[in-house]
Protein backbone atom coordinates (compact mmCIF):
# COMPACT_ATOMS: atom_id res chain seq x y z
CA UNK A 1 0.00 0.00 0.00
CA UNK A 2 2.83 2.53 0.97
CA UNK A 3 4.83 1.69 -2.14
CA UNK A 4 1.45 1.70 -4.76
CA UNK A 5 1.08 5.23 -2.82
CA UNK A 6 5.27 6.55 -2.95
CA UNK A 7 5.03 5.59 -6.73
CA UNK A 8 1.51 7.78 -7.42
CA UNK A 9 3.40 10.69 -5.80
CA UNK A 10 6.64 10.16 -8.03
CA UNK A 11 3.89 9.82 -10.86
CA UNK A 12 2.54 13.21 -10.12
CA UNK A 13 5.76 14.99 -9.52
CA UNK A 14 6.86 13.94 -12.80
CA UNK A 15 4.05 15.55 -14.86
CA UNK A 16 5.42 18.59 -13.09
CA UNK A 17 8.83 18.13 -13.53
CA UNK A 18 10.67 21.68 -15.55
CA UNK A 19 13.74 21.61 -17.01
CA UNK A 20 15.50 24.79 -17.79
CA UNK A 21 18.73 25.20 -19.36
CA UNK A 22 21.87 26.96 -19.19
CA UNK A 23 21.25 29.29 -21.82
CA UNK A 24 18.13 29.69 -20.59
CA UNK A 25 19.62 30.21 -16.47
CA UNK A 26 22.06 33.10 -17.81
CA UNK A 27 19.31 34.93 -19.47
CA UNK A 28 17.15 34.87 -16.29
CA UNK A 29 20.32 35.89 -14.28
CA UNK A 30 21.10 38.56 -16.47
CA UNK A 31 17.58 39.87 -16.60
CA UNK A 32 17.58 39.50 -12.86
CA UNK A 33 20.89 41.57 -12.45
CA UNK A 34 19.81 44.05 -14.68
CA UNK A 35 16.42 45.01 -13.08
CA UNK A 36 18.43 45.97 -9.99
CA UNK A 37 20.93 47.43 -11.43
CA UNK A 38 20.01 49.80 -14.11
CA UNK A 39 17.40 51.91 -11.79
CA UNK A 40 20.81 53.10 -9.29
CA UNK A 41 23.08 52.86 -12.36
CA UNK A 42 20.64 55.21 -14.08
CA UNK A 43 20.42 58.04 -10.94
CA UNK A 44 23.80 58.13 -10.50
CA UNK A 45 24.48 59.15 -14.00
CA UNK A 46 21.76 61.37 -14.27
CA UNK A 47 22.84 63.24 -11.19
CA UNK A 48 26.50 63.22 -12.20
CA UNK A 49 25.49 64.97 -15.20
CA UNK A 50 22.99 67.57 -13.32
CA UNK A 51 25.94 68.42 -10.86
CA UNK A 52 28.02 70.53 -13.36
CA UNK A 53 24.73 72.29 -14.39
CA UNK A 54 24.11 72.81 -10.79
CA UNK A 55 27.57 74.51 -10.41
CA UNK A 56 26.68 77.41 -12.72
CA UNK A 57 23.42 78.00 -10.91
CA UNK A 58 25.20 77.99 -7.27
CA UNK A 59 23.11 75.18 -6.10
CA UNK A 60 24.70 72.69 -3.63
CA UNK A 61 24.93 69.36 -4.85
CA UNK A 62 26.46 66.15 -4.55
CA UNK A 63 28.13 64.82 -7.46
CA UNK A 64 26.40 61.61 -7.24
CA UNK A 65 23.33 60.14 -4.72
CA UNK A 66 25.68 56.81 -3.58
CA UNK A 67 27.85 59.80 -1.70
CA UNK A 68 25.11 61.33 0.15
CA UNK A 69 24.58 58.31 1.90
CA UNK A 70 28.07 58.63 3.86
CA UNK A 71 26.67 62.52 4.77
CA UNK A 72 25.02 62.39 7.73
CA UNK A 73 23.33 65.48 8.67
CA UNK A 74 24.80 66.95 11.69
CA UNK A 75 21.78 66.61 14.83
CA UNK A 76 20.56 63.46 12.39
CA UNK A 77 20.55 60.24 13.82
CA UNK A 78 21.54 57.12 11.90
CA UNK A 79 17.52 56.04 11.34
CA UNK A 80 16.56 59.31 10.56
CA UNK A 81 19.39 60.28 8.13
CA UNK A 82 18.76 56.53 6.20
CA UNK A 83 14.89 57.67 6.05
CA UNK A 84 15.82 60.77 4.76
CA UNK A 85 17.96 59.42 1.79
CA UNK A 86 14.91 57.11 1.34
CA UNK A 87 12.74 59.95 1.23
CA UNK A 88 15.01 61.44 -1.83
CA UNK A 89 15.24 58.64 -3.72
CA UNK A 90 11.43 57.52 -3.67
CA UNK A 91 10.86 61.56 -5.34
CA UNK A 92 14.28 61.28 -7.32
CA UNK A 93 13.11 62.76 -11.29
CA UNK A 94 14.81 59.72 -12.49
CA UNK A 95 12.25 57.21 -11.72
CA UNK A 96 9.24 59.31 -13.50
CA UNK A 97 9.76 58.03 -17.00
CA UNK A 98 8.77 53.94 -15.60
CA UNK A 99 6.90 55.49 -12.99
CA UNK A 100 4.18 56.93 -15.73
CA UNK A 101 4.06 53.79 -17.95
CA UNK A 102 3.47 51.83 -15.23
CA UNK A 103 1.10 53.58 -13.65
CA UNK A 104 -0.84 54.21 -17.04
CA UNK A 105 -0.93 50.51 -17.61
CA UNK A 106 -2.41 50.09 -14.25
CA UNK A 107 -4.81 53.29 -14.49
CA UNK A 108 -6.11 53.25 -17.79
CA UNK A 109 -6.39 49.49 -18.72
CA UNK A 110 -8.64 47.34 -17.74
CA UNK A 111 -7.67 46.89 -14.12
CA UNK A 112 -8.50 50.77 -13.61
CA UNK A 113 -6.56 50.75 -10.28
CA UNK A 114 -4.95 54.10 -8.80
CA UNK A 115 -2.23 54.48 -6.28
CA UNK A 116 -2.05 55.23 -2.67
CA UNK A 117 -2.91 58.63 -3.23
CA UNK A 118 -6.51 57.97 -5.86
CA UNK A 119 -9.02 55.50 -6.11
CA UNK A 120 -10.39 55.08 -9.68
CA UNK A 121 -14.14 54.83 -8.79
CA UNK A 122 -17.23 54.22 -11.08
CA UNK A 123 -17.96 56.13 -14.41
CA UNK A 124 -14.64 57.56 -14.35
CA UNK A 125 -14.99 59.37 -10.79
CA UNK A 126 -11.95 59.65 -8.72
CA UNK A 127 -11.50 59.83 -5.02
CA UNK A 128 -8.96 60.91 -2.46
CA UNK A 129 -7.80 57.95 -0.98
CA UNK A 130 -6.87 59.10 2.43
CA UNK A 131 -10.01 60.70 2.95
CA UNK A 132 -12.04 57.89 2.51
CA UNK A 133 -9.76 55.70 4.81
CA UNK A 134 -10.68 58.48 7.02
CA UNK A 135 -14.91 57.24 7.19
CA UNK A 136 -13.90 53.85 8.49
CA UNK A 137 -12.46 52.74 11.57
CA UNK A 138 -10.75 53.72 14.34
CA UNK A 139 -10.87 57.95 14.87
CA UNK A 140 -11.21 60.79 17.54
CA UNK A 141 -13.38 58.38 20.27
CA UNK A 142 -12.35 55.43 19.23
CA UNK A 143 -8.46 55.02 20.79
CA UNK A 144 -6.57 52.88 18.17
CA UNK A 145 -5.49 49.84 20.06
CA UNK A 146 -1.61 48.89 19.64
CA UNK A 147 -0.89 46.25 16.70
CA UNK A 148 1.93 44.19 15.69
CA UNK A 149 2.81 46.76 12.41
CA UNK A 150 2.46 49.48 13.53
CA UNK A 151 4.72 52.35 13.28
CA UNK A 152 6.62 52.70 16.86
CA UNK A 153 6.51 56.39 16.24
CA UNK A 154 2.81 56.80 16.10
CA UNK A 155 1.44 59.09 19.25
CA UNK A 156 -1.95 59.04 19.50
CA UNK A 157 -1.72 63.08 19.60
CA UNK A 158 -3.89 65.85 20.92
CA UNK A 159 -7.47 64.85 20.52
CA UNK A 160 -9.69 66.88 17.88
CA UNK A 161 -12.83 67.37 20.19
CA UNK A 162 -10.92 67.86 23.02
CA UNK A 163 -8.70 70.86 21.21
CA UNK A 164 -11.73 72.51 19.59
CA UNK A 165 -13.15 72.79 22.65
CA UNK A 166 -10.29 74.58 24.40
CA UNK A 167 -10.48 76.43 21.43
CA UNK A 168 -13.75 77.44 21.36
CA UNK A 169 -13.23 78.57 25.31
CA UNK A 170 -10.51 80.89 23.43
CA UNK A 171 -12.48 82.70 21.75
CA UNK A 172 -15.17 83.01 24.35
CA UNK A 173 -13.10 84.54 26.42
CA UNK A 174 -12.16 87.60 23.67
CA UNK A 175 -16.06 87.40 23.10
CA UNK A 176 -16.02 85.62 19.52
CA UNK A 177 -18.86 82.65 18.77
CA UNK A 178 -17.34 80.08 16.74
CA UNK A 179 -19.27 78.14 13.87
CA UNK A 180 -17.54 74.83 12.74
CA UNK A 181 -18.40 73.74 9.66
CA UNK A 182 -17.73 70.67 8.47
CA UNK A 183 -17.41 70.11 4.87
CA UNK A 184 -17.66 66.59 4.02
CA UNK A 185 -15.59 64.21 1.26
CA UNK A 186 -16.52 63.40 -2.21
CA UNK A 187 -16.86 59.83 -0.96
CA UNK A 188 -19.70 60.90 1.56
CA UNK A 189 -21.95 62.88 -1.30
CA UNK A 190 -21.58 60.24 -4.19
CA UNK A 191 -20.66 56.80 -2.27
CA UNK A 192 -22.86 55.28 -5.51
CA UNK A 193 -19.54 56.42 -7.51
CA UNK A 194 -17.13 53.70 -5.66
CA UNK A 195 -19.45 51.23 -5.20
CA UNK A 196 -23.17 50.99 -6.59
CA UNK A 197 -24.56 49.62 -3.95
CA UNK A 198 -23.74 52.40 -1.94
CA UNK A 199 -27.28 54.26 -1.81
CA UNK A 200 -26.66 56.87 1.82
CA UNK A 201 -24.39 59.11 2.95
CA UNK A 202 -20.98 57.40 4.08
CA UNK A 203 -20.09 59.02 8.02
CA UNK A 204 -18.01 57.89 10.41
CA UNK A 205 -18.76 55.42 13.41
CA UNK A 206 -17.84 58.81 15.83
CA UNK A 207 -19.41 61.78 13.43
CA UNK A 208 -23.22 61.72 15.35
CA UNK A 209 -21.48 61.37 19.00
CA UNK A 210 -18.80 64.07 17.85
CA UNK A 211 -20.60 66.36 16.93
CA UNK A 212 -23.57 66.14 19.90
CA UNK A 213 -21.01 66.46 21.87
CA UNK A 214 -19.43 69.76 20.50
CA UNK A 215 -23.08 71.37 20.25
CA UNK A 216 -23.43 71.26 23.94
CA UNK A 217 -20.52 73.70 24.18
CA UNK A 218 -22.21 76.91 24.68
CA UNK A 219 -19.80 79.20 22.47
CA UNK A 220 -20.06 77.17 19.59
CA UNK A 221 -22.13 76.00 16.28
CA UNK A 222 -21.48 72.99 14.29
CA UNK A 223 -22.95 73.37 11.06
CA UNK A 224 -22.81 70.13 9.13
CA UNK A 225 -23.35 70.33 4.95
CA UNK A 226 -23.25 66.44 4.91
CA UNK A 227 -27.23 66.20 4.66
CA UNK A 228 -27.76 69.45 2.24
CA UNK A 229 -25.10 68.57 -0.27
CA UNK A 230 -26.28 65.27 -0.52
CA UNK A 231 -29.83 66.47 -0.97
CA UNK A 232 -28.58 68.91 -3.49
CA UNK A 233 -26.73 66.31 -6.04
CA UNK A 234 -29.79 65.51 -7.18
CA UNK A 235 -30.11 69.36 -9.00
CA UNK A 236 -26.50 70.41 -9.89
CA UNK A 237 -23.02 68.03 -9.74
CA UNK A 238 -21.38 68.65 -6.28
CA UNK A 239 -18.37 68.13 -6.70
CA UNK A 240 -15.67 67.82 -9.30
CA UNK A 241 -15.19 64.57 -10.86
CA UNK A 242 -11.18 64.03 -10.85
CA UNK A 243 -10.60 66.78 -8.25
CA UNK A 244 -10.80 66.26 -3.86
CA UNK A 245 -13.00 69.49 -3.90
CA UNK A 246 -16.36 70.93 -4.72
CA UNK A 247 -17.35 72.97 -7.84
CA UNK A 248 -18.55 76.35 -7.95
CA UNK A 249 -22.19 75.90 -7.68
CA UNK A 250 -21.76 72.98 -4.82
CA UNK A 251 -19.64 75.75 -2.90
CA UNK A 252 -21.55 78.85 -3.92
CA UNK A 253 -24.37 77.00 -2.57
CA UNK A 254 -22.79 75.99 0.65
CA UNK A 255 -21.89 79.89 1.40
CA UNK A 256 -25.67 80.77 1.07
CA UNK A 257 -26.16 78.31 3.80
CA UNK A 258 -23.35 79.19 5.76
CA UNK A 259 -24.24 83.27 5.40
CA UNK A 260 -28.10 81.62 6.15
CA UNK A 261 -27.38 80.05 9.42
CA UNK A 262 -25.18 83.30 10.58
CA UNK A 263 -28.30 85.25 9.66
CA UNK A 264 -30.55 83.55 11.78
CA UNK A 265 -28.55 83.48 15.26
CA UNK A 266 -28.78 87.71 14.89
CA UNK A 267 -25.93 88.48 13.57
CA UNK A 268 -26.16 91.35 10.53
CA UNK A 269 -23.70 93.47 8.84
CA UNK A 270 -23.95 96.88 7.18
CA UNK A 271 -23.74 96.22 3.30
CA UNK A 272 -20.28 96.93 1.38
CA UNK A 273 -19.78 97.66 -2.05
CA UNK A 274 -19.53 93.99 -3.14
CA UNK A 275 -21.12 92.69 -6.55
CA UNK A 276 -21.14 89.76 -9.19
CA UNK A 277 -18.95 89.43 -12.16
CA UNK A 278 -19.56 88.55 -15.19
CA UNK A 279 -19.25 84.25 -15.27
CA UNK A 280 -16.22 82.77 -17.09
CA UNK A 281 -15.79 78.98 -17.90
CA UNK A 282 -12.26 77.63 -16.00
CA UNK A 283 -10.83 74.26 -16.98
CA UNK A 284 -8.36 71.72 -15.19
CA UNK A 285 -7.02 68.33 -14.63
CA UNK A 286 -7.80 68.43 -11.17
CA UNK A 287 -5.82 67.00 -8.57
CA UNK A 288 -6.35 63.38 -8.19
CA UNK A 289 -5.00 63.29 -12.12
CA UNK A 290 -2.04 64.94 -10.84
CA UNK A 291 -1.54 62.63 -7.84
CA UNK A 292 -1.93 59.74 -10.59
CA UNK A 293 0.97 61.52 -12.34
CA UNK A 294 -0.59 61.04 -15.98
CA UNK A 295 -2.41 63.60 -17.30
CA UNK A 296 -2.82 61.79 -20.96
CA UNK A 297 -6.39 59.28 -21.07
CA UNK A 298 -7.98 62.09 -19.05
CA UNK A 299 -10.13 65.13 -20.59
CA UNK A 300 -9.97 68.29 -18.94
CA UNK A 301 -12.81 69.35 -16.49
CA UNK A 302 -14.90 72.59 -17.14
CA UNK A 303 -16.72 74.55 -14.93
CA UNK A 304 -18.64 77.98 -14.62
CA UNK A 305 -17.10 80.21 -11.86
CA UNK A 306 -18.89 83.31 -10.53
CA UNK A 307 -16.06 85.68 -9.51
CA UNK A 308 -16.82 88.47 -6.81
CA UNK A 309 -15.94 92.18 -7.46
CA UNK A 310 -15.09 94.46 -4.55
CA UNK A 311 -13.70 94.46 -1.12
CA UNK A 312 -14.62 90.71 0.07
CA UNK A 313 -11.67 90.78 2.31
CA UNK A 314 -10.48 92.97 5.67
CA UNK A 315 -7.89 91.95 7.96
CA UNK A 316 -9.79 94.42 10.01
CA UNK A 317 -13.32 92.98 9.57
CA UNK A 318 -16.10 91.75 12.64
CA UNK A 319 -16.06 88.44 10.94
CA UNK A 320 -12.88 86.19 10.58
CA UNK A 321 -12.46 83.06 8.31
CA UNK A 322 -10.23 79.98 8.91
CA UNK A 323 -10.03 77.22 6.31
CA UNK A 324 -7.90 75.18 3.86
CA UNK A 325 -8.20 74.10 0.33
CA UNK A 326 -11.69 74.22 0.39
CA UNK A 327 -11.50 77.40 0.96
CA UNK A 328 -8.77 78.38 -0.96
CA UNK A 329 -10.13 76.61 -4.53
CA UNK A 330 -11.33 79.26 -6.74
CA UNK A 331 -10.15 81.76 -4.63
CA UNK A 332 -6.41 81.88 -4.44
CA UNK A 333 -5.06 80.89 -8.39
CA UNK A 334 -1.73 79.81 -5.84
CA UNK A 335 -1.34 75.85 -6.62
CA UNK A 336 -4.56 74.80 -7.19
CA UNK A 337 -5.32 75.94 -10.48
CA UNK A 338 -8.75 76.83 -10.69
CA UNK A 339 -8.45 81.04 -10.79
CA UNK A 340 -9.00 83.22 -7.97
CA UNK A 341 -11.96 85.85 -6.88
CA UNK A 342 -14.72 83.22 -7.13
CA UNK A 343 -14.36 80.78 -4.02
CA UNK A 344 -16.08 80.60 -0.70
CA UNK A 345 -14.65 83.71 1.37
CA UNK A 346 -16.04 86.02 -1.87
CA UNK A 347 -19.23 84.31 -2.14
CA UNK A 348 -19.46 84.61 1.46
CA UNK A 349 -18.84 88.08 1.48
CA UNK A 350 -21.66 88.77 -0.93
CA UNK A 351 -24.38 86.76 0.80
CA UNK A 352 -23.65 88.33 4.13
CA UNK A 353 -22.67 92.08 2.99
CA UNK A 354 -19.50 92.15 4.76
CA UNK A 355 -15.76 91.90 3.98
CA UNK A 356 -13.85 88.57 5.76
CA UNK A 357 -10.91 88.82 7.72
CA UNK A 358 -9.71 85.47 5.61
CA UNK A 359 -6.91 82.70 7.08
CA UNK A 360 -6.38 79.95 4.93
CA UNK A 361 -3.97 77.45 4.08
CA UNK A 362 -3.82 74.34 1.61
CA UNK A 363 -3.86 71.58 4.20
CA UNK A 364 -3.49 73.34 7.51
CA UNK A 365 -7.30 73.79 8.38
CA UNK A 366 -6.43 71.97 11.63
CA UNK A 367 -3.73 73.54 13.14
CA UNK A 368 -1.89 75.79 10.98
CA UNK A 369 -4.18 78.42 10.47
CA UNK A 370 -5.32 78.81 14.01
CA UNK A 371 -1.63 78.88 14.64
CA UNK A 372 -0.86 81.79 12.25
CA UNK A 373 -3.82 83.63 13.53
CA UNK A 374 -2.36 83.60 17.06
CA UNK A 375 1.20 84.56 15.64
CA UNK A 376 -0.03 87.70 14.26
CA UNK A 377 1.39 90.59 16.69
CA UNK A 378 -1.14 91.55 19.08
CA UNK A 379 -3.62 88.85 18.29
CA UNK A 380 -4.69 88.69 21.58
CA UNK A 381 -5.97 91.98 21.47
CA UNK A 382 -7.24 92.26 17.82
CA UNK A 383 -9.72 89.22 18.70
CA UNK A 384 -11.67 91.44 21.01
CA UNK A 385 -12.94 93.26 17.81
CA UNK A 386 -14.00 89.90 16.33
CA UNK A 387 -18.00 89.02 16.74
CA UNK A 388 -17.96 85.55 15.13
CA UNK A 389 -15.58 82.92 13.14
CA UNK A 390 -16.08 80.45 10.67
CA UNK A 391 -13.93 77.94 10.56
CA UNK A 392 -14.29 75.75 7.86
CA UNK A 393 -12.94 72.01 8.00
CA UNK A 394 -12.96 68.56 6.15
CA UNK A 395 -14.15 65.49 7.47
CA UNK A 396 -11.46 63.84 7.06
CA UNK A 397 -9.36 66.57 9.01
CA UNK A 398 -11.69 65.64 12.42
CA UNK A 399 -12.54 62.15 11.79
CA UNK A 400 -8.73 60.23 11.18
CA UNK A 401 -7.14 57.93 13.50
CA UNK A 402 -3.96 58.64 15.35
CA UNK A 403 -2.40 56.37 12.29
CA UNK A 404 -3.97 58.24 9.78
CA UNK A 405 -3.06 61.89 10.97
CA UNK A 406 0.69 60.65 11.24
CA UNK A 407 0.57 59.33 7.85
CA UNK A 408 -0.54 62.68 6.24
CA UNK A 409 0.87 65.13 8.70
CA UNK A 410 -2.30 66.21 10.34
CA UNK A 411 -1.67 67.87 13.98
CA UNK A 412 -4.02 68.90 16.19
CA UNK A 413 -2.17 71.34 18.58
CA UNK A 414 -2.76 73.75 20.99
CA UNK A 415 -2.16 77.58 20.40
CA UNK A 416 -1.46 80.76 22.26
CA UNK A 417 -2.13 84.03 21.09
CA UNK A 418 0.15 86.69 20.97
CA UNK A 419 -0.18 89.18 24.07
CA UNK A 420 2.03 91.96 22.18
CA UNK A 421 0.80 95.49 21.50
CA UNK A 422 -0.73 94.84 17.66
CA UNK A 423 0.75 98.49 16.99
CA UNK A 424 4.44 98.11 15.04
CA UNK A 425 6.84 99.93 13.35
CA UNK A 426 7.16 98.45 9.56
CA UNK A 427 10.88 96.92 9.33
CA UNK A 428 12.25 98.35 6.44
CA UNK A 429 12.26 96.18 3.16
CA UNK A 430 15.51 95.09 3.07
CA UNK A 431 16.75 93.27 6.45
CA UNK A 432 20.14 91.51 6.42
CA UNK A 433 21.29 89.28 9.17
CA UNK A 434 23.93 86.51 10.24
CA UNK A 435 22.29 83.34 11.71
CA UNK A 436 22.53 79.90 12.77
CA UNK A 437 19.88 77.31 12.61
CA UNK A 438 18.75 76.18 15.43
CA UNK A 439 15.51 74.06 15.34
CA UNK A 440 14.40 72.37 12.04
CA UNK A 441 11.09 70.17 11.16
CA UNK A 442 11.30 66.43 9.82
CA UNK A 443 10.44 67.56 5.63
CA UNK A 444 8.04 64.80 4.69
CA UNK A 445 7.95 62.77 1.92
CA UNK A 446 7.05 65.38 -1.24
CA UNK A 447 5.22 62.01 -3.33
CA UNK A 448 3.17 61.19 -0.21
CA UNK A 449 1.91 64.86 0.69
CA UNK A 450 -1.43 65.88 -0.63
CA UNK A 451 -0.20 69.25 -1.90
CA UNK A 452 2.50 69.50 -4.24
CA UNK A 453 3.95 72.41 -2.65
CA UNK A 454 5.05 72.89 1.01
CA UNK A 455 6.67 75.65 3.12
CA UNK A 456 8.22 75.04 6.29
CA UNK A 457 9.79 77.28 8.81
CA UNK A 458 12.43 76.97 10.88
CA UNK A 459 14.30 78.92 14.32
CA UNK A 460 17.44 80.73 13.87
CA UNK A 461 19.30 82.34 16.29
CA UNK A 462 20.17 85.60 15.56
CA UNK A 463 24.71 86.32 15.31
CA UNK A 464 24.70 89.64 13.94
CA UNK A 465 22.02 92.54 12.80
CA UNK A 466 23.68 93.93 9.36
CA UNK A 467 20.77 95.87 7.96
CA UNK A 468 17.69 96.90 9.11
CA UNK A 469 14.93 96.45 12.05
CA UNK A 470 14.34 93.11 12.77
CA UNK A 471 11.31 91.72 15.75
CA UNK A 472 12.97 89.05 17.18
CA UNK A 473 12.37 87.31 20.11
CA UNK A 474 15.50 86.99 22.94
CA UNK A 475 17.63 86.69 19.62
CA UNK A 476 15.27 84.27 18.01
CA UNK A 477 13.37 84.29 14.90
CA UNK A 478 11.72 82.02 12.85
CA UNK A 479 12.15 81.84 8.99
CA UNK A 480 10.46 80.05 6.26
CA UNK A 481 11.72 78.40 3.50
CA UNK A 482 10.43 76.46 0.43
CA UNK A 483 10.75 72.68 1.09
CA UNK A 484 9.09 71.49 -2.06
CA UNK A 485 7.65 73.19 -5.08
CA UNK A 486 5.88 70.94 -7.24
CA UNK A 487 6.81 67.98 -5.65
CA UNK A 488 10.77 68.62 -6.15
CA UNK A 489 12.73 68.96 -3.49
CA UNK A 490 14.38 72.72 -2.92
CA UNK A 491 18.28 72.96 -2.15
CA UNK A 492 16.87 75.27 0.87
CA UNK A 493 15.15 71.75 2.04
CA UNK A 494 18.19 70.45 2.77
CA UNK A 495 19.85 72.87 5.38
CA UNK A 496 21.41 71.63 7.79
CA UNK A 497 21.24 72.40 11.72
CA UNK A 498 23.77 74.34 12.70
CA UNK A 499 23.91 76.44 9.32
CA UNK A 500 24.97 79.58 9.68
CA UNK A 501 24.89 82.15 6.50
CA UNK A 502 24.36 85.56 5.98
CA UNK A 503 20.52 85.80 5.38
CA UNK A 504 18.39 88.27 3.32
CA UNK A 505 15.11 88.39 4.83
CA UNK A 506 10.71 90.26 4.47
CA UNK A 507 8.67 89.54 6.55
CA UNK A 508 6.25 86.58 5.72
CA UNK A 509 3.43 88.79 5.32
CA UNK A 510 4.21 90.79 2.49
CA UNK A 511 4.95 87.06 0.61
CA UNK A 512 1.08 87.02 -0.79
CA UNK A 513 1.14 84.39 -3.36
CA UNK A 514 2.32 82.33 -0.62
CA UNK A 515 0.11 83.06 2.27
CA UNK A 516 -2.27 79.98 1.15
CA UNK A 517 0.43 77.20 0.92
CA UNK A 518 0.35 74.46 2.94
CA UNK A 519 3.34 74.87 5.69
CA UNK A 520 4.63 73.22 8.31
CA UNK A 521 6.20 74.76 11.81
CA UNK A 522 6.86 73.51 15.06
CA UNK A 523 8.07 76.52 16.74
CA UNK A 524 6.31 78.74 18.83
CA UNK A 525 7.62 81.95 17.67
CA UNK A 526 5.17 84.60 16.61
CA UNK A 527 6.84 86.82 13.57
CA UNK A 528 7.52 84.58 10.46
CA UNK A 529 9.97 85.84 8.29
CA UNK A 530 10.75 85.12 4.32
CA UNK A 531 14.08 84.11 3.31
CA UNK A 532 14.82 85.42 -0.07
CA UNK A 533 16.74 83.44 -2.07
CA UNK A 534 20.63 84.61 -2.76
CA UNK A 535 21.17 82.68 -6.31
CA UNK A 536 18.74 82.72 -9.47
CA UNK A 537 17.21 79.43 -9.39
CA UNK A 538 13.75 80.91 -9.72
CA UNK A 539 14.08 82.94 -12.76
CA UNK A 540 12.41 82.22 -16.07
CA UNK A 541 15.32 82.23 -17.96
CA UNK A 542 17.41 79.56 -15.26
CA UNK A 543 14.56 77.38 -15.42
CA UNK A 544 14.03 77.09 -19.19
CA UNK A 545 17.99 76.19 -19.19
CA UNK A 546 17.24 73.85 -16.94
CA UNK A 547 14.21 72.47 -18.25
CA UNK A 548 16.37 71.83 -21.89
CA UNK A 549 19.74 71.12 -19.82
CA UNK A 550 16.99 67.53 -17.99
CA UNK A 551 16.56 65.96 -20.92
CA UNK A 552 20.06 65.94 -22.29
CA UNK A 553 20.76 64.87 -18.64
CA UNK A 554 18.01 62.00 -19.53
CA UNK A 555 20.19 60.83 -22.67
CA UNK A 556 23.04 60.28 -20.70
CA UNK A 557 21.85 58.37 -18.07
CA UNK A 558 20.01 55.59 -20.83
CA UNK A 559 22.92 55.82 -22.88
CA UNK A 560 24.97 55.13 -19.50
CA UNK A 561 22.55 52.51 -18.15
CA UNK A 562 22.13 50.60 -21.89
CA UNK A 563 25.90 49.93 -22.05
CA UNK A 564 26.09 48.67 -18.24
CA UNK A 565 23.19 46.50 -19.28
CA UNK A 566 25.20 45.17 -22.31
CA UNK A 567 27.78 44.29 -20.49
CA UNK A 568 26.37 42.48 -17.67
CA UNK A 569 24.54 40.25 -20.84
CA UNK A 570 28.00 39.95 -22.03
CA UNK A 571 29.37 38.58 -18.30
CA UNK A 572 26.45 35.98 -17.97
CA UNK A 573 28.50 33.93 -20.81
CA UNK A 574 30.83 33.04 -18.55
CA UNK A 575 28.72 32.47 -15.44
CA UNK A 576 30.33 28.64 -15.26
CA UNK A 577 28.64 25.70 -16.30
CA UNK A 578 26.89 23.32 -13.78
CA UNK A 579 26.16 19.78 -14.32
CA UNK A 580 22.98 18.85 -12.41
Amino acid sequence: MESKKTGSTNALNSQFEVVIGHVTCRIFIAIFIIIITIPPIYRNAFDVSSYFDNKSTDQTSSAAPILKIFKKQKGFSLKDHFNDFEKNLESAIFIEPPRKIIQSCLSLGPLKEGNRKTIIGEEGWLFFRNALSALTGYGPLKEEPDFVNKDPNIKRGNSPLSIIKEFAQQLDDFGTHLVLVNIPSKAMIYPDKISKNLESPIRHPDAQKFFADLKSVPNLDVLDLTDPLFKLRNKIQVFLKQDTHWTPQGMEESAKMIASHIHSMGFNFEETQIFYQKKEERSGYGDLVENLKISHGFEKELVTAHPVQGSTKDINSEIILLGDSFTNIYSSNTSLGWGKEAGLPEHLAINLGAPLDVISINGGGATEVRKKLAQRRGSAIQMRNKKIMIWAITSRDLFQSASQRHETGIRWNTVKFNELDPKKESPNSSIIVRARLTKKPNIPNPQLTTYKDLLYGSDYEIIEKIVGEINDENGKIAVLNWAFKNRKINPSAEYALGREAIIELVPFEEMKELQTLEQIYDGDIFDLYWELPKNSDEKPEINQINARNAGFRHKIALITSGVFSIIIFLGTRFIPKHNF
